[in-house]
């Protein structure tokens, strides 16, 4: 199936000067054409509406009995919009132009992406500056007066960044390494640059509200060409609300991108799908007492055949109940159960493991505002993890994360780390990673355009419960990490972001080769319609 898409961006751009005048006309007006939009709907094919049609009346229940029901709907959809038949919803056309919208660059990228994994790069440039315009139209529909900005109405973001990042270890590779046997070069270093674009969006409804964003990025390495790639990050949540007493959240989360290096010791592309679905909710069974439920899932995916055995889901579901004061600071306990299944089983040799696991843990949580300037949060927990192979290597023990906050002016912010817990998220799932250290993360708002901002942190990495280390095959893996991050934030407009960073990391371990230093800076623009 092929779409029109000359015809279809002839006609969305066109149909801009007809939706000028006739967002603000009655709704009469709104069923007049005028011979822009006769043109228009020529160029799409689109057959002429009389004012006397039903379906110009009721332009929402008419059915489409096209031959494909996506270009159907592609097609039904630019119909309305030339013939100007009213939306049930105010300003005329707005959401119309952000649905269509989405529906054409999704549509087409879609489309050409799955057609041309093999073509060359302009064709891929062609496909996102396609779904790019698409998309450009729809900002005409954001003009707004000063009334509509003072009220909570949708708004809906469209967005393109540029970021050019300067790697001098891409790999990661260890200092006692020859780069030349490994990479067939004798630089670790190389350019990339990544481009996005995408929009958000922040829909009001009553008590309650729906956020979400799409990001679609190309990134292309100057030396490195096999590790090219395409991704996206995609985020949507539902804020829900039931009267003053019970609100919460439903939400989900996908990103695809290249997998880090940094853990691999590899030096093949891994492209890794990591996939959360959430629910959780708070009931304020008193004004003092706050009883909350949560639930989540985990997926995540690799592309290389190599690291299957880290493919996992892990399913989790949380309780909690706290005591709120008055001001608004809490302190309660919480207890949590996970699961984890490893679709393909770890090869350990002639063996292989299955890594599946139970985790129990439950502990004491605090969220307190010590004085004006000064904001504490943190938890402890005991927690236990059960293999249903090699149980040898289960794991219980204490945890705790603490977080202080500090913020003399409304300049300055200064928050301060400690923490013993297990890294929420790892690549490799099949180890439980133990992470102990602290981290300083200092910001500076200088002007009202121009922020500074840091990150300090030294941490021990400690691999538990690694199948060979349960077989006496390997030592426990330990890893010292040394990092130290600046950025520099410049917004010269609302609409346009300037930043700059730079990254110093160092790595030591115990492992053979599993030690680097790696410095890395980049520089990005961001422009918001």
């Amino acid at each position: 199936m092929t779409y029109p898409a000359p015809r279809i961006l002839a006609a969305w751009l066109a149909v801009m000067a007809v939706q000028g005048s006739a967002a603000t006309g009655a709704p009469q007006a709104q069923l007049r054409q005028t011979p822009t939009a006769l043109m228009t709907a020529a160029a799409a094919r689109i057959p002429p509406r009389r004012a006397s049609d039903t379906a110009a009346r009721f332009p929402w229940t008419r059915s489409y009995k096209g031959g494909s029901a996506e270009r159907g709907a592609l097609h039904r959809l630019l119909e309305r919009l030339l013939h100007r038949a009213p939306a049930p919803v105010q300003p005329p056309g707005d959401w119309a132009l952000w649905v269509a919208g989405l529906i054409g660059a999704g549509a087409i990228a879609r489309r050409r992406l799955a057609l041309m994994r093999d073509r060359n790069r302009p064709a891929r440039k062609i496909t996102y500056g396609l779904a790019s315009l698409l998309l450009l139209p729809a900002l005409h529909a954001r003009a707004q007066d000063a009334d509509a900005q003072a009220r909570d109405v949708a708004k809906v973001t469209p967005f393109v960044e540029e970021t050019l990042t300067a790697d001098d270890n891409v790999f990661r590779i260890s200092k006692d390494i020859d780069p030349a046997t490994v990479i067939g070069s004798r630089s670790r270093a190389d350019t990339y640059r990544i481009t996005s674009f995408g929009l958000s969006a922040d829909v009001p409804v009553s008590l309650q509200r729906f956020v979400g964003s799409l990001t679609f990025n190309s990134t292309r390495y100057q030396r490195f060409a096999a590790l090219d790639s395409d991704g996206h990050d995609l985020r949507g949540s539902w804020l829900w609300q039931a009267g003053k007493d019970l609100r919460g959240e439903l939400g989900l989360s996908e990103t695809y991108s290249l997998a880090s290096f940094a853990q691999l010791l590899i030096t093949t592309a891994d492209q890794l799908r990591v996939r959360r679905e959430f629910v959780n909710g708070a009931w304020m069974v008193t004004p003092q007492w706050r009883l909350g439920a949560a639930g989540d899932r985990l997926e995540q995916r690799n592309s290389n055949a190599a690291t299957l055995f880290n493919d996992v889901n892990v399913d989790g579901f949380e309780a909690s109940l706290s005591r709120v004061s008055a001001a608004g600071n809490s302190i309660g306990c919480s207890a949590r159960i996970e699961t984890g299944h490893f679709p393909t089983l770890q090869p350990l040799g002639t063996a292989l493991i299955d890594n599946a696991y139970r985790q129990y843990g439950a502990g004491l949580r605090l969220d307190w505002t010590l004085s004006g300037t000064s904001h504490l949060v943190a938890r402890a927990d005991q927690v236990s993890r059960h293999y249903d192979q090699l149980p040898q290597r289960d794991f219980n023990g204490a945890i705790g994360h603490a977080e202080f906050t500090w913020t003399p002016t409304g300049k300055l912010a200064l928050t301060a780390i400690a923490q013993r817990d297990i890294s929420p998220y790892e690549y490799i799932r099949s180890s439980i990673v133990l992470i102990t250290g602290i981290g300083l993360r200092p910001t500076w708002r200088m002007t009202a355009k121009l922020e500074l901002s840091g990150d300090l942190e030294a941490l021990t990495r400690s691999y538990r419960a690694d199948p060979a280390q349960a077989l006496g095959l390997m030592g426990q893996r330990d890893d010292k990490v040394r990092s130290a991050t600046a950025l520099l934030a410049y917004h010269p407009t609302r609409t346009v972001t300037v930043q700059a960073t730079l990254l110093h990391e160092e790595r030591s371990s115990n492992v053979a080769f599993g030690d680097y230093a790696a410095s890395v800076a980049w520089i990005s623009a961001r422009l918001i319609f």
